[in-house]
C-alpha cells in the first residue's frame, strides 16, 4: 500500500476513534459493572412462573450473583445497560488504536530508504 493511501487510513481511523473517544468521556455513571440474568427457578416440582432477576459479576475468579427486587429491576437494568454501552465503546477504541499501531508500522516499512535493503544483502 501507498504511503499517501496510509496517511489516509491513518485519518479515518483516528476520526473513528475520537467520535468513540467522545462516547467514553461523556457522563454515564451510576453504572453497574455485571449482567442482569432473568431465571425461572424454583424445586424440582415447582417452577417459578413469574421470573427472579439477578445481578452477576466476576469477583476474584469466581462469579457471584445477587438478587434485584422488582421495584429496583428498572434502575438497575438502565445501570447494566450503561456499563455495557461504555464496555462496548472501549472495545472498539482498543480495536482501533491496534488497527492505528499497524498502519503505523506499515507507514514506517514504506516510507524506508530502498537502498537500505540493497546495501550488503539486508532485508
Amino acid at each position: 500500500m501507498e504511503p499517501s493511501e496510509l496517511r489516509h487510513k491513518i485519518l479515518q481511523l483516528k476520526a473513528n476513534r475520537e467520535q468513540i473517544e467522545k462516547i467514553l468521556i461523556k457522563r454515564h455513571y451510576p453504572m453497574i459493572n455485571a449482567s442482569l440474568l432473568k431465571r425461572y427457578l424454583g424445586t424440582r416440582i415447582k417452577k417459578r412462573k413469574t421470573p427472579a432477576y439477578y445481578l452477576c459479576w466476576a469477583e476474584e475468579g469466581k462469579i457471584r450473583m445477587e438478587y434485584v427486587r422488582l421495584k429496583d429491576l428498572e434502575k438497575t437494568s438502565h445501570k447494566t445497560k450503561k456499563w455495557q454501552e461504555f464496555s462496548q465503546a472501549m472495545s472498539k477504541w482498543v480495536k482501533i488504536s491496534l488497527d492505528l499501531e499497524k498502519i503505523f508500522r506499515q507507514l514506517g516499512i514504506a516510507q524506508m530508504d530502498p537502498k537500505w535493503e540493497k546495501e550488503e544483502g539486508r532485508k
